[in-house]
């Protein structure tokens, strides 16, 4: 009977590519999503972090008497409470420090009743510090005897990354115009509308349970256990509903360490949330870059060479951020035909905040750059910046200079596409002509476009989002993947194509 009903259930359909309502929708426009910010654990404790608030410096002495004499606090750490282990992507970044090398720097932390305790205890902790030489730029932390931020990098270089394809030599020579140029990007936050937050809970047994915003859930436990000297199999991962990202969830914080080690001493759960203040010091950002972009062409607009050397401002510690040079390697020639490419990317540790991976990931970066570089050989051949890129646009079938196959390009359909609904070449022309004439505000049009690389398994040898379907006798669908929903409509996605594929409407899948 069973069987009956389930596949009186199931129709084939065509739903890829429909527009479909988004499942996690109507409770965010009601109110009814319950984020971690609103989670509260039986017996849960509040936990705080004190930061350095300054640079670089030494901690000559850290007295938490007062802290642990007030009302209501339950714990209160520094380093010498937790093991000597490190997180992030090259293993240089104690959840708590015993020497500043950003403001950001977690010295204490607390665990109360309530966070307004523990906001008040982080006053009561008396610390102090000798100051050290700060290193503020790129081109400081690369001087000859500069201080030394990581001693296991003394000259302060952390990742690097490098690519050449075909002979510069020889491209230099048949270019009939050179353009050298340097473009720099700055820090941005993701500001996120969910600040951080973790919740970590121990059971009888020792087993971890972390309530994490991660974007990342199964390579996180991986990045986590080391940080805690646990087995990964004894961590368990719950991803509540996330507040946005952007990139900001990728890594595993400090943060989020020190919420296991307060609750593991203190057998009662912990919850760290940052206010925006915090958020805005302690979080992640897209790093400010240095990139140096020579580029070459004929005189009949045929591109002959891409040369780039980048420079990225590490900060303090190394988590995903200095990755970002992987993608910049496969843009940097875009989706031109470009036949010689050189590469460079070296990332440099400062006294700054350091960064994590941001949305674009690199691309928007070196995209910036290439694009203007590409408008700018255009004028020099005074050409139509359109025409300058068709003559260059790889075409379906085509090989990267990276080895990546472009199975489907459609870039010349889709320039002539947006040139025609813009009115592009009667507006350049009139837009032109107007900047020629006096007078304080000018328009202008402009036209660029991008291609973008995606996906982690060359860099942990898994993407982490693999999927499990179970069906019941009445075709409803539980899908348990590690493909993270994080506000771009990801289990819209996969609901169309699961109910396309067993043919069953998407109200029958649940996520």
């Amino acid at each position: 009977m069973s069987e009956q009903v389930a596949f009186q259930h199931i129709k084939k359909t065509s739903l890829i590519g429909s527009r479909i309502k988004k499942p996690d929708a109507p409770a965010k426009a009601i109110g009814k999503t319950r984020y971690i910010n609103d989670m509260v654990l039986p017996q849960m404790l509040y936990g705080k972090i004190l930061h350095a608030g300054r640079t670089h410096a030494e901690i000559v002495s850290i007295d938490t008497s007062e802290a642990e004499k007030l009302p209501g606090v339950h714990l209160v750490i520094t380093a010498q409470d937790t093991p000597d282990l490190k997180l992030g992507f090259v293993k240089d970044n104690a959840p708590l420090k015993d020497r500043v090398r950003c403001e950001r720097d977690e010295v204490a932390a607390v665990a109360a009743e309530s966070d307004a305790i523990a906001a008040k205890a982080l006053k009561l902790i008396k610390v102090t510090y000798k100051d050290l030489p700060p290193v503020y730029t790129i081109e400081d932390g690369l001087k000859d005897g500069a201080p030394v931020i990581q001693d296991r990098f003394p000259d302060n270089k952390s990742l690097s990354f490098e690519f050449t394809h075909g002979d510069m030599a020889e491209a230099e020579q048949k270019s009939d115009i050179i353009l050298d140029d340097v473009f720099n990007v700055h820090y941005v936050t993701h500001c996120c509308m969910g600040t951080s937050c973790a919740i970590a809970d121990f059971d009888h047994n020792g087993k971890l349970t972390i309530y994490s915003q991660t974007q990342y859930p199964y390579n996180y436990k991986m990045d986590l256990a080391p940080a805690l000297g646990i087995d990964p199999g004894d961590i368990r991962v719950i991803q509540p509903p996330t507040g946005g990202s952007f990139g900001a969830k990728l890594d595993v914080y400090p943060f989020e360490p020190v919420a296991a080690i307060l609750a593991q001493k203190t057998g009662r759960p912990v919850k760290i949330l940052f206010d925006r203040e915090e958020e805005f010091i302690n979080s992640p950002t897209r790093q400010p870059a240095r990139m140096h972009l020579r580029t070459g062409c004929t005189s009949d607009g045929i591109l002959t060479f891409r040369a780039a050397d980048v420079l990225m401002d590490n900060g303090a510690y190394t988590s995903w951020g200095p990755t970002v040079p992987v993608i910049m390697m496969r843009t940097v020639s875009g989706h031109y035909r470009v036949p010689v490419v050189d590469f460079k990317g070296q990332a440099v540790y400062t006294n700054n905040a350091y960064a994590g991976s941001f949305r674009g990931y690199g691309n928007v970066q070196m995209t910036y750059a290439t694009a203007q570089h590409m408008d700018m050989l255009a004028e020099k051949l005074d050409m139509d910046p359109i025409e300058f890129r068709l003559k260059n646009a790889q075409k379906s079938g085509e090989v990267t200079p990276q080895k990546s196959f472009l199975r489907e390009c459609a870039l010349a359909e889709c320039l002539t596409t947006a040139a025609e609904a813009s009115d592009y070449v009667n507006k350049l022309n009139k837009y032109t002509a107007e900047r020629a004439q006096e007078g304080r505000y000018k328009r202008g049009i402009g036209l660029a476009s991008s291609i973008h690389n995606a996906g982690g398994a060359k860099i942990h040898k898994s993407d982490g989002c693999g999927t499990i379907l179970k069906m019941d006798d009445y075709a409803r669908v539980t899908v348990i993947t590690g493909a993270s929903e994080i506000g771009q409509g990801i289990d819209a996605v996969i609901a169309q194509i699961v109910a396309e594929e067993l043919g069953v409407p998407t109200e029958h899948v649940t996520l």
